[in-house]
């Protein structure tokens, strides 16, 4: 194993930010996702019951589009090696379909919304899947992994920094997120893309393993259905998918109570940028604490870190002079847990993969990344949807001025109650996961050695040929 990890080059820093540039631009955008029902349903009044029927939809059209494109992503990377043409399209489309959806002008129907809603995320995972799995094709080796999806982190936290920025910059009147903003996202997301995507393609590595270079993923059903056996992968599914729920129900209302429930509207963006600051200087330590405890151990203390944030946001409910602190420190908590779980993560899930090509035979690396980002928007989509409605049956109404009594707990049941009991049930799924770091390096020898005597059999079934044509 030392042997191996000698002969291993480490990833260079110049690699590591060519591969992760795009996601700048591409999270400039994807970050309007944190406000965009608010900006709908305040500025273009759509009623929240609308808006989380379109929710909904999106998680059923996700039940389509995520694994297809995880598919395709293998079938074409199995035949060339590369991921490369997902990644570029699926960052060009989304200009266009962002400027529609955020720049929808007057008139607004639910119809346009739902439209371009759709059209904008099936270019965000045309870009997203194909890039996070090609994350894992770089380095074979479980700790170059993390700072792939280290520098990838970076990336996005940089994006949603770009994001908070932008309404406080002097030419706006105030510090809200409006309309104008929105629009203004747009056109800097598209002055950087390009460039961005062209250093890609010049310095960001294809990858350096392919497992089984004569055979391609079969059917998406039976792809999908072979998935079933790496218990693994259904743990970290399951995991994933109870934790991005709570994200869901937290997020479907963070805008909205801050600007129509505590009145700090004028805050947030403020806020949110700290948050972000915040986390991009824990993904260093991040990185050190994912190598001392490993990828399962960090990700539960991640989950648990997020409950006690959500323990400190139920204190900020209560709408006092404390508030505003109350709500910056949870944004810190929150920012801690997220780095931890960026960094964790996706590596995380490129170990499992490599478990299911060794048992499988086929390199299904792809959709192991569309299912958990169908599952990641599906059940955000549905805690959105839910979160929405329970408040709206509590009685808030994000349009008037004064709310109910009933409020209150409406929110905290979204926003504290619901995400933490989500968040247990998470660390119970992680603590069933069994790939550690040194098991990874037994299915790395393995899949290595597997690849060796494939190249064996090619090069001796050649070389039998080629004396046949000889002897002809």
């Amino acid at each position: 194993m030392n042997q191996r990890r000698k002969n291993q080059h480490p990833l260079s820093p110049i690699a590591g930010g060519a591969y992760a540039l795009p996601v700048i631009p591409v999270f400039i955008l994807m970050s309007t996702n944190n406000v965009l029902s608010g900006i709908y349903a305040v500025h273009h009044g759509l009623a929240l019951s609308a808006i989380s029927m379109v929710m909904l939809i999106a998680g059923l059209f996700d039940a389509v589009t995520d694994p297809s494109i995880g598919y395709f992503s293998d079938r074409y990377h199995a035949r060339t090696g590369s991921r490369r043409p997902f990644v570029i399209v699926g960052a060009v489309l989304l200009i266009p379909c962002a400027w529609f959806l955020l720049n929808p002008g007057e008139g607004v129907t639910i119809t346009y919304f739902l439209v371009w809603y759709l059209l904008f995320y099936l270019a965000a995972t045309l870009f997203q899947i194909p890039h996070q799995t090609w994350g894992g094709e770089i380095t074979s080796f479980s700790e170059e992994k993390n700072k792939v999806y280290a520098y990838r982190t970076y990336a996005g936290y940089a994006g949603m920094i770009v994001f908070a920025l932008i309404p406080i910059l002097p030419f706006y009147e105030g510090t809200k997120v409006t309309p104008e903003t929105m629009r203004y996202l747009v056109m800097v997301a598209g002055v950087l893309l390009l460039p961005a995507l062209y250093i890609m393609f010049l310095h960001a590595p294809t990858g350096v393993h392919r497992f089984d270079q004569t055979k391609t993923p079969d059917s998406l059903v039976r792809g999908l259905l072979t998935l079933r056996r790496n218990q693994p992968a259904l743990w970290y599914l399951s995991a994933s998918t109870l934790h991005t729920l709570a994200v869901g129900f937290y997020l479907a209302l963070q805008f909205m109570v801050l600007e129509s429930y505590l009145g700090l509207g004028q805050y947030y963006v403020y806020i949110f940028f700290i948050q972000l600051v915040l986390a991009t200087l824990a993904i260093k330590p991040a990185m050190k604490v994912v190598l001392r405890l490993g990828k399962i151990k960090v990700c539960m203390l991640a989950y648990a870190i997020c409950i006690l944030a959500s323990l400190i946001f139920m204190l900020a409910l209560s709408n006092n002079v404390y508030s505003l602190l109350l709500f910056f420190v949870f944004n810190a908590v929150w920012a801690t847990a997220s780095a931890i779980i960026n960094v964790a993560v996706f590596s995380l899930l490129s170990d499992i993969s490599d478990y299911g090509t060794l048992k499988s035979g086929t390199d299904r690396s792809a959709m192991y990344f569309s299912l958990t980002s169908l599952t990641g928007k599906t059940v955000s989509a549905l805690g959105i949807a839910v979160s929405l409605a329970i408040a709206s049956w509590f009685g808030f109404d994000p349009k008037v001025e004064v709310q109910l009594a009933s409020v209150y707990w409406g929110l905290v049941l979204c926003m504290c109650i619901i995400p933490i009991l989500c968040n247990l049930l998470a660390i119970y799924c992680l603590s069933k996961i069994t790939i550690t770091s040194q098991r990874h390096d037994v299915i790395r020898r393995r899949l290595d050695a597997r690849a060796a005597r494939l190249l064996i059999a090619k090069s001796e079934n050649a070389k039998i040929l080629s004396e046949q044509l000889v002897d002809a």
